[in-house]
């Protein structure tokens, strides 16, 4: 097989295009500003991210299998002369509804691991049943030394998606590699299709919160939204079940997620977003039993955000051009 060609029509810095040129195939070609330059016609695969091409320059590319679409960028490309062509086209996300799905993931398994108390215990010098400390190697230690009474894989457990678009579609599939019995509800109900490429089942709102070991939402924040999850919807939820907000702090009345954690309704909560941002300097919840709390740092990847996204769109070729 030829070593591919892959056309950029937009300006990209330095950096970007090694990006992309580090995760293609061993030998593949960069064609940088292919337009301007005239090669684009020697095209085997696009990646666009800000500027569309036109169905005509589209249709003459006759080398032409394939185009990623940056999602960030807002670039689009004609579905039906792709498929008339026989070229597939496949969309990257962004870097920051990854990194979201990333700190969703990370939350509902520190809770089912009840990380919080494991870490607080730890740091206390808790040591349960008199147990001595001794030089460990592989069949002599000491286990769950300091005497926590539940922690759980997520294995086989129900956890609860509202709202799925970009984010929460990613932390399914995150979700599902687990083993993990997804569920969601959204106001438009996905096809059969798609539910069945994430792994995905649906339920009515009342139905997920009732059934779900995990709860997790993901919704945009509008008048109709705030105080989504109240008093009613907390006492919906099994005893003993978890709560996750990495999408927008006024979704949640505080107050009624507060009292289900003192009560031990909810067996734990995480929020990395909040009705005041800093937290108020004696807001209750810096004393909410079983709470993890993030500063609003789910979203915010560092570095160069672009060059991310190349990579990415690099590793997509690599893949669809080693099963062509």
């Amino acid at each position: 097989m030829s070593a591919p060609k892959v056309a950029l029509i937009e300006e990209f810095t330095s950096a970007q295009v090694d990006a992309l040129q580090k995760a293609l195939p061993d030998g593949a070609m960069v064609l940088t500003n292919a337009l301007g330059a005239g090669t684009i016609g020697q095209a085997d695969y696009l990646v666009l991210r800000q500027d569309s091409i036109e169905e005509d320059r589209l249709a003459a590319l006759s080398s032409l299998k394939g185009v990623v679409l940056i999602d960030s960028g807002g670039a689009s490309v004609s579905d039906e002369v792709c498929d008339s062509m026989g070229v597939w086209t496949e969309a990257v996300l962004s870097p920051g509804p990854i990194s979201v799905a990333e700190h969703t993931v990370m939350f509902i398994l520190a809770l089912f691991k009840r990380l919080p108390t494991a870490q607080r215990r730890l740091m206390d010098g808790v040591i349960v049943d008199g147990m001595e400390p001794f030089v460990t190697d592989q069949l002599n230690y000491s286990y769950n030394w300091v005497g926590l009474d539940l922690f759980e894989a997520v294995l086989g457990k129900t956890v609860g998606l509202v709202g799925v678009g970009q984010i929460g579609s990613a932390a399914a599939r995150m979700l599902v590699a687990f083993g993990v019995d997804v569920v969601y509800y959204k106001r438009t109900r996905f096809s059969p299709e798609e539910e069945a490429e994430l792994g995905i089942r649906y339920l009515p709102f009342d139905e997920l919160l009732a059934e779900s070991h995990c709860v997790s939402l993901h919704n945009k924040f509008t008048p109709e939204t705030e105080k989504m999850m109240g008093a009613r919807e907390f006492a919906l939820m099994p005893e003993g079940s978890f709560f996750v907000n990495t999408a927008r702090g006024r979704l949640v009345d505080e107050d009624a997620l507060m009292a289900a954690l003192h009560s031990g309704h909810l067996a734990g909560a995480a929020l990395d977003v909040f009705w005041w941002e800093p937290i108020l300097p004696d807001s209750p919840l810096r004393s909410t039993p079983n709470l993890l709390m993030t500063p609003h740092t789910a979203g915010t990847p560092a570095g160069d955000t672009v060059a991310l996204e190349m990579g990415s769109a690099g590793r997509v070729i690599r893949r669809r051009n080693g099963a062509a």
